[in-house]
């Protein structure tokens, strides 16, 4: 699915960027154009499939507009601009005439290139979320058609719940933060009580992401650091599950430690992704520090082996 946070974000910051309603001129304009080319598509889009691209454009929209007011200065989101946005497949902006059309070809690109991602309903149902995601597998799997969940919300090992929940709280969203501390940038901070992990920016803003805490580091607390980050880690059961499934599962969607792996030099503790984001704000029986895979692969982007983790 198209980035379209990146996408707008890189429009409403552009020097020639204007008002709150000239933003809205070209949200309104971003939309109907999508369903244009959803319609226009062979075959065309399902009315769940555009109702779902809808859904996604008017998050980042929300997003955008939230982090507008949170600056307080209307009509200027420059600050924010600094910030390195989630990756995504964006397209390069064609120059035409007017920002709004800059926008509007930014989005027919993509979709036209295959940031639209449609699942199949032919034989298969699809369980994955229709949201934006800033995951690539390095396989594909068909989900399987029910997916059974533990009383903590967890999924078994294998079943994909999908790169984000699109039903999760606002709070627990990905979102710049004011945040005020005497570490430097590029610091990681986890608050395990409140199920917050901040990366911390200049000038006294954080990267505030949603995670899951795991009883494996329920105890953990102090000073840690980046000693290794992976890609699609392969996952080794834990004791009580390893006498049932012995095996060790190969990196893909459906692992337990999700699209991305940051290990702290104490040899055990972890910042990894999810099978199951819709854990994320909670407390879960296994694993430690779990963010949904579309945040923690925008994490380990931004960080470097060697960070600062303090757990509190």
């Amino acid at each position: 699915m198209v980035d379209y946070y990146s996408v707008l974000l890189r429009a409403v910051t552009a020097p020639d960027a204007g008002d709150q309603q000239w933003r809205r001129e070209v949200y309104d304009r971003a939309t109907k154009m999508l369903v244009t080319q959803l319609q226009a598509r062979r075959p065309p889009a399902s009315r769940a499939e555009i109702a779902a691209e809808q859904s996604a454009l008017d998050a980042a929209i929300t997003r955008i507009e939230s982090e507008m007011a949170w600056t307080g200065r209307s009509g200027d989101i420059s600050s924010l601009a600094s910030i390195k946005p989630e990756r995504g497949p964006i397209a390069k902006p064609v120059q035409l005439s007017g920002m709004t059309w800059i926008v509007l070809a930014i989005v027919v690109a993509a979709v036209g290139a295959g940031g639209f991602v449609l699942w199949s309903t032919k034989g298969q149902k699809s369980t994955a979320p229709a949201v934006k995601s800033a995951v690539s597998s390095p396989a594909q799997s068909a989900p399987p058609a029910k997916i059974a969940t533990t009383k903590d919300g967890d999924l078994a090992p294998g079943i994909d719940g999908g790169s984000t929940d699109p039903d999760l709280p606002y709070v627990f969203r990905r979102q710049p933060t004011f945040y005020r501390t005497l570490q430097p940038a590029g610091t990681i901070i986890v608050d395990k009580l409140q199920h917050f992990l901040y990366l911390i920016q200049p000038n006294n803003v954080a990267l505030r992401y949603g995670i899951a805490l795991g009883n494996q580091c329920k105890e953990l607390i102090g000073l840690r650091h980046i000693s290794s980050k992976a890609e699609w880690p392969q996952w080794q059961p834990p004791p009580d599950i390893l006498k049932r499934n012995p095996a060790v599962m190969p990196g893909g969607p459906g692992n337990p430690l999700g699209a991305r792996l940051l290990e702290l030099d104490d040899n055990g503790s972890r910042i990894n992704g999810t099978n199951a984001p819709k854990t994320i704000g909670s407390s879960v029986i296994f694993g430690c520090i779990r963010l949904a895979n579309d945040d923690v692969v925008d994490l380990y982007n931004r960080v470097q082996v060697g960070a600062p983790v303090f757990v509190d």
